[in-house]
């Protein structure tokens, strides 16, 4: 199946056509993304095997480690509320690699978690229509596009995510900080004042896959016309090399190693990256809304704020990515069809407890609501959706596999393995043989 068809690369940028849509939406957010592999609540405590054997059990797979304890609470409420239901909830790192040996092996999930666009549509043969879904009257207009395939609607949509600059604003200030950087250039000169001042600018979290294909996406987000230069892309009429800030998204990896811990990056993870922004080590971290939760668990007082990472010198042209990262899925071969489908909508009558209030999630429904515990990285990304200053996330549009494929080639850089042009030589090579699949 052809995932670059031209109605995906159309809907990648409608919601930046219609940011109005979001507007009454947005006025915060938080969400999540990967790390350590755990297993989530299962049965209750106490509970006999003779008394699990007569229950209907759902598996979950998902990513976003983050919230893992309060995924596992949430399942935990659920059971109590629906005791003939037995819940499993797996929530992992390495997801893409298990969710496919899952179903490989016989043992695929009734539930599970995908991106939109051309990573749902590779599922989209294992997936159930939920078009007919009470709740599916209630998602944000936005969601709609990335998850309905041959008129059918697939998905659950979790949250609104941005990514950009998290910044720690007291260290801003020590500083002598007092305006927020809309260039590159800018961005550097806020790095030698850190480091003056004796403040560590970075440590970028390297070891990991997804902050790597979020700055990656930059350097397609920000062309003119992202969706036709994908296609271009996919018809080989251009290269890689030929996306015009593709030398500045090296420009902003190298900006990290520099202020931050050079080539060692490489085996930063994203847990010591949180650990140490929120404990005032370093000022400024490449990442995303979702670091909320995780930064105030160590932290509650670290005050913070988040804007666009610039990727060039034009101020005009900074803006933030935003998207509906994931959404909730099930498999259509599932054995707890209907189960599956009760614990979804459940999740959306209690999505304002669980989703909001408990996961932090900018809500992606249209009947629940934002509140200003969401915190201070939401008040920071809604201007820039309001006010136009949004951009895709490509990465959701790219071949299926590139994903996973480019964060490598990125550390090999990283690591002083390849320089700029072999690491776009094999990013090329990696897409050709990806469009060809």
């Amino acid at each position: 199946m052809n995932s670059f068809r031209k109605k995906t690369m159309n809907q990648i940028l409608l919601p930046f056509m219609s940011v109005a849509l979001l507007a009454a939406v947005v006025s915060g957010c938080a969400g999540g993304t990967e790390a350590n592999d755990n297993k989530g609540a299962s049965t209750k405590e106490g509970t006999s095997t003779k008394d699990t054997a007569k229950k209907a059990t759902i598996k979950i797979l998902q990513n976003k480690i983050e919230i893992t304890d309060k995924v596992k609470a949430m399942v935990a409420d659920y059971m109590v509320q629906n005791p003939n239901v037995n819940v499993e909830v797996q929530v992992v790192k390495d997801y893409n690699t298990l969710i496919k040996t899952r179903f490989a092996a016989g043992d695929a999930p009734d539930i599970f978690t995908t991106a939109g666009y051309s990573a749902m549509e590779s599922w989209s043969e294992n997936l159930l229509d939920l078009s007919n879904e009470p709740w599916m009257a209630k998602v944000s207009p936005m969601t709609v596009e990335g998850m309905t395939f041959k008129g059918q609607k697939l998905g659950f949509p979790m949250a609104y995510e941005g990514f950009g600059v998290v910044y720690n604003k007291e260290l801003f200030e020590k500083a002598g900080i007092n305006k927020l950087p809309a260039t590159l250039t800018e961005l550097t000169q806020v790095a030698e004042k850190l480091k003056a001042a004796g403040i560590t600018p970075y440590k970028e979290a390297y070891q990991e896959t997804f902050p790597l294909y979020h700055i990656y996406n930059l350097a397609f987000a920000y062309e003119k016309d992202p969706a036709a230069s994908l296609l271009k892309l996919q018809k080989g009429e251009m290269k890689i090399k030929d996306l015009a800030n593709i030398n500045k998204m090296f420009d902003v990896l190298d900006l990290g190693m520099k202020y931050g811990k050079g080539q060692e990056s490489i085996g930063v993870s994203y847990d010591s990256q949180v650990a140490d922004f929120a404990t005032g080590k370093i000022a400024m971290i490449h990442n995303g809304v979702w670091t909320i939760d995780p930064i105030t668990k160590v932290n509650p007082n670290v005050k913070m704020g988040m804007f666009a990472l610039p990727i060039n010198d034009n101020a005009d042209e900074t803006k933030m990515p935003v998207s509906v990262p994931g959404y909730y899925v099930i498999n259509k071969e599932s054995k707890n069809i209907e189960e599956s489908k009760k614990f979804l909508a459940w999740l959306h009558t209690n999505g304002q407890k669980y989703l909001v209030d408990s996961f932090k999630f900018i809500p992606a429904f249209t009947d629940l609501k934002t509140t200003p515990e969401l915190g201070p990285l939401a008040v920071d990304m809604s201007p820039y959706v309001t006010n136009g200053k949004a951009i895709p996330w490509t990465q959701n549009a790219w071949p299926v596999g590139y994903k996973e494929d480019s964060p490598k080639r990125l550390q090999a850089y990283i690591g002083a393995q390849t320089n700029r042009e072999q690491a776009i030589a094999e990013l090329q090579k990696d897409w050709d043989n990806r469009v060809k699949k």
